[in-house]
């Protein structure tokens, strides 16, 4: 328990010159500041009866043996305390392994983001680069592809090559994962206006309305995350994400005030949409049946095609959310847990993997086999099936 008032938390800081056997004090005055919390998992204690201690410019701890032949110790991991008599006490970290086996996990972490970085590009790439893709769904994923990619493509190479991460490296990071769970918002969006409006009304949106539904689809995945990296700026906190952090002492956990909450939020307003849009399929179904027995009617007033497109689409984009919601609640358990167990390792492979499930799910389980074939042999020259080729007469109307 804290007791204010009472004894003053004020350890000796100084400005100072290490030698082999020596130390040269600067008489230099410091301010530092200190975050509370705890910083280690193992920990071995030191008392001021037997050692003295000083806190030195960079914030490294000094410790001095009265009674022992060592001239000093430097460390860098600890946590000072102070008991109701006014003695304090020191805590080192014992980290020389941890912190090996920990760069080890990083490392394998951040290439597990590289794996995912082509698995993103080559999505993102067929669904520009495909005029059967390229409608408000493919574009959309597009860039939510893009985004992720640039940001575990800058935040593996700041981990692998032990990139100062501070500062501006660090927003730019924040601003494209948060760019990746915005267009996420925007993918269950459109699905969500689709079933609600678009199909049920019949409206075909010609090409100007089509672009200005993706600029507003851009500004928002855009100006969302600009205007929290702002926040992030304001507030003189680091714009790094969670990934690889654990949340151990108070200042950490509230760095990430501007990354977590939103992301948090932003996932559970797209299962709401997702939820919302099931029951706009419960309802088209009924429209469906209405129409199914009268072809003439069946094309003037329900778009079938599109219909099964648009089920399509929503059907991949809420299996990437049950991912992306698992992928999150583990990244959470990560940050949040004070342990250094190998489940926290699975948590983060997860999260990593998260390119590979999107290829897996928007080329392979939505099954673009065709549209690909036929764009990988020159335009057409690849032999279709039957089947094949009626799917592939369906109409590129933006959706």
């Amino acid at each position: 328990m804290c007791d204010n008032g009472i004894l003053n938390f004020e350890p000796t800081i100084i400005s100072a010159v290490l030698f082999d056997n020596c130390i040269e004090d600067l008489e230099i005055h410091t301010t530092l500041d200190y975050d509370i919390g705890n910083p280690c998992n193992n920990s071995l204690q030191y008392d001021d009866f037997e050692d003295v201690f000083f806190v030195l410019q960079d914030g490294s701890l000094l410790i001095i043996d009265k009674f022992g032949n060592e001239s000093y110790t430097v460390e860098e991991n600890y946590c000072l305390d102070i008991d109701k008599s006014g003695h304090f006490f020191a805590f080192t970290c014992v980290t020389q392994v941890d912190e090996q086996i920990a760069f080890a996990k990083v490392i394998f972490v951040a290439v597990l983001m590289l794996i995912s970085m082509p698995c993103l590009l080559l999505v993102s790439y067929l669904h520009m680069s495909l005029r059967s893709l390229r409608n408000l769904h493919g574009l959309s994923l597009s860039l939510m592809s893009l985004s992720l990619a640039s940001g575990y493509f800058v935040h593996s190479v700041v981990h692998i090559y032990g990139i100062p991460k501070q500062g501006f490296i660090g927003y730019v990071i924040q601003f494209c994962i948060l760019s990746y769970f915005f267009w996420y918002f925007c993918i269950c969006f459109n699905v969500l206006l689709n079933v609600w409006y678009k199909l049920p009304c019949c409206i075909q949106l010609s090409k100007g309305l089509a672009t200005l539904n993706f600029a507003c689809y851009t500004l928002l995945a855009f100006s969302g995350p600009a205007t929290i990296v702002a926040l992030t700026v304001q507030k003189g906190l680091p714009g790094m994400p969670s990934y690889f952090l654990q949340g151990l002492t108070e200042s950490i956990r509230d760095s990430q005030r501007y990354f977590i909450p939103p992301v948090s939020t932003v996932l559970f307003l797209s299962f709401l949409i997702n939820v919302i849009s099931f029951f706009g399929f419960q309802r088209l179904n009924g429209i469906e049946k209405a129409t199914k027995g009268n072809q003439l009617q069946r094309n003037v007033m329900f778009d079938q095609q599109k219909y099964e497109e648009v089920k399509k689409d929503a059907k991949c984009v809420s299996l990437l959310g049950i991912i992306m919601l698992i992928s999150w609640l583990l990244e959470i358990v990560t940050f949040y847990s004070g342990s250094n167990s190998s489940y926290l390792l699975f948590c983060d492979m997860v999260n990593g993997l998260q390119g590979v499930w999107v290829l897996l799910i928007f080329l392979v389980v939505r099954r673009r086999r065709t549209i690909i074939l036929r764009w990988w042999y020159d335009r057409g020259s690849h032999e279709i099936e039957g089947t094949e080729l009626q799917a592939l007469s369906n109409n590129n109307n933006p959706t």
